[in-house]
């Protein structure tokens, strides 16, 4: 690691929460690591009865009352005083060596604009397949990223003029995809990401198929294969609802019915995208 010059030294990590009044929760999501050595920015949100304050000058705190995941990270991104951040969620644990595995990564590969690493379940098992080598990232590859594998030069992502599209995500009109929305407009963009085989924090496990099968992924996936394909979408709905019951996620008989919903996603998401297009013609 001394054999790279340290443009960067300092990175801010980016947590989304909700209806916190305490900092106690970054306790178990920092447990090996000092809290004053860390430079933290957390956009909590909120209704106005529930605020979260910190007496720490490292630890920074954002009471937000708008609603949507998508929402909280542009926030964070807006408000962050370091160049390279890392996007956190609070139900997760980070390693001793975050800041400088992450650090050492922006340093060796000053073009990035993101950077991504390896996510561990509680147990100690990797949270999907990961490839064993650094790679650069391609269309293909952000497509499985979770948000907290991700951590950004806010620099270069502003002046791509990217942030998170506030219609998918937890709390958003469709409830999945930002990370792949996010990094998918900075490649087509021109921006390049990376991948780094080295752990960095660790989630508890979840059923990803009973989520995969669920009316909310189903619509917002549909929505967002619109958002990619355009009219094709409606071929891949056919091929992913089949492919939903193949593999057990839904019953033969829900097939009709999760179409259906799909279609729904789609019509929403064209909704939105007339909406959006009528008002950038009226703006002078």
């Amino acid at each position: 690691m001394s054999n790279i010059n340290k443009q960067f030294e300092r990175l801010e990590i980016l947590i989304a929460t909700k209806d916190r009044s305490s900092l106690n929760f970054l306790k178990k999501m920092f447990r090996e690591i000092n809290l004053s050595s860390l430079d933290i920015l957390i956009v909590n949100q909120t209704s106005k009865e529930v605020l979260l304050k910190s007496n720490m000058p490292n630890i920074r705190v954002i009471n937000s009352f708008e609603y949507g995941l998508s929402k909280s990270r542009n926030i964070a991104l807006q408000n962050a005083i370091h160049d390279i951040v890392l996007i956190a969620d609070d139900d997760v644990v980070y390693e001793k060596n975050l800041v400088s595995n992450i650090l050492y990564m922006f340093n060796k590969y000053l073009n990035a604009a993101f950077i991504t690493f390896k996510v561990n379940d509680l147990s100690g098992m990797p949270y999907r397949d990961y490839t064993q080598s650094t790679i650069q990232h391609s269309l293909r590859s952000i497509k499985p990223l979770i948000s907290i594998e991700i951590a950004i030069n806010c620099k270069v992502v502003e002046e791509l003029n990217i942030s998170f599209n506030n219609h998918f995500g937890l709390g958003s009109t469709f409830a999945t995809g930002e990370e792949y929305v996010f990094c998918r407009d900075i490649l087509k963009s021109g921006g390049i990401g990376y991948f780094n085989n080295v752990h960095i924090v660790s989630h508890p496990e979840h059923s990803s198929g009973k989520e995969m099968g669920s009316d909310r992924v189903i619509y917002a996936r549909a929505a967002l294969a619109y958002k990619l394909y355009g009219i094709f979408a409606f071929l891949w709905l056919i091929k992913y609802t089949l492919f939903m019951c193949k593999d057990g996620y839904i019953a033969f008989k829900e097939i009709p019915r999760k179409f259906k919903i799909g279609l729904q996603g789609i019509s929403k998401y064209k909704l939105l995208e007339s909406s959006i297009k009528k008002d950038k013609v009226y703006v002078n």
